[in-house]
């Protein structure tokens, strides 16, 4: 009988066991204690799909043994945005064939310095060491629009996902019911614009049909908890089309009043959805009342 691990180990190997959602069917997700960032693996021997791997060095190297046990033929890195911290496991899959939105390759390019500051930073605050570096690239099989696909016994559809990134995909199972959102539909952040609220609405309000229909059960975010379960998928969803809603409601009830740009911030910055880091999504509120209210002054 092997000896019982010390109290440390025995502390790690519970903490990387809690860290595993198996959602069956070969799909399984592994949270990083790094903002709660969700990486996906699609486990099948013919073929493993690596979703949006990260963030600390242990954890990457996790996810690697998760899928080296299962020998696969054919390893495909699915890349939802090219957001520094989904962007870090290409190290670790040098040989996987790399799919990303066709605007990838540029955006990474962009980003390469705060990409490595920011892997090195977040790896020191958790008491680990950034040594892979980091290179942009390009992926092999650049996309946008709406694209179907098999890869092995994985069929999967990839849909533009803008208002957050405008490198951003997600990723549908229809035979397992799963999306795979990025950086969208958080229970623990508010919607993150990058552009007026527009463009992040038109991409849940081509989720709604979908999940009203039932062709969504699982959903997946970049950030947070798993919603499970149509209704739970539903809810998601109805929640950040409300906050989009109350954003430019009070926007356009700032404006009314006379408001500066700077006055509306100061009014409607108050986060009042629960979010993991409120300090941060008051920043994120600011940024997006700035957005909303750009847009409506060009209209």
């Amino acid at each position: 009988m092997p000896p019982s691990p010390t109290p440390a180990r025995a502390t790690l190997v519970t903490s990387i066991a809690s860290a595993w959602t198996d959602l069956g069917g070969g799909i399984r997700v592994r949270q990083s204690v790094a903002y709660a960032m969700n990486s996906v693996l699609l486990l099948h021997p013919e073929h493993a799909i690596v979703v949006d791997p990260g963030v600390l060095p242990s954890e990457l190297d996790d996810l690697k043994h998760a899928v080296d046990e299962i020998h696969p033929a054919q390893v495909t890195l699915f890349l939802t945005h090219a957001h520094w911290d989904h962007v870090l496991g290409r190290p670790w899959w040098p040989k996987a064939r790399i799919v990303a939105h066709d605007r990838f390759g540029a955006e990474v390019r962009r980003g390469r310095e705060r990409t490595l500051s920011e892997a090195a930073r977040v790896a020191a605050a958790h008491g680990e060491e950034w040594s892979a570096g980091f290179e942009p690239f390009v992926p092999h099989e650049p996309m946008s629009g709406m694209r179907f696909a098999k890869l092995g016994p994985w069929r999967v559809v990839w849909r533009d996902a803008f208002g957050h990134c405008d490198s951003q995909l997600n990723l549908h199972l229809p035979e397992s019911r799963t999306l795979i959102a990025g950086d969208m539909l958080s229970d623990i952040e508010i919607p993150w614009l990058n552009r007026p609220p527009a463009a992040y609405r038109a991409t849940l309000d081509a989720l709604v049909p979908l999940a009203a229909n039932g062709a969504i059960e699982t959903l997946i975010p970049g950030h947070g908890a798993i919603a499970r379960g149509a209704e739970a998928v539903r809810k998601r969803i109805g929640r950040d089309l409300e906050y989009l809603d109350a954003l430019e409601s009070g926007v356009a009830d700032a404006r009314r009043e006379g408001l500066s740009l700077e006055q509306a911030q100061e009014k409607l910055g108050v986060v009042s959805l629960p979010v993991s880091d409120l300090g941060l999504m008051a920043s994120v509120q600011r940024e997006n009342v700035r957005l909303a209210w750009e847009a409506m002054t060009k209209n």
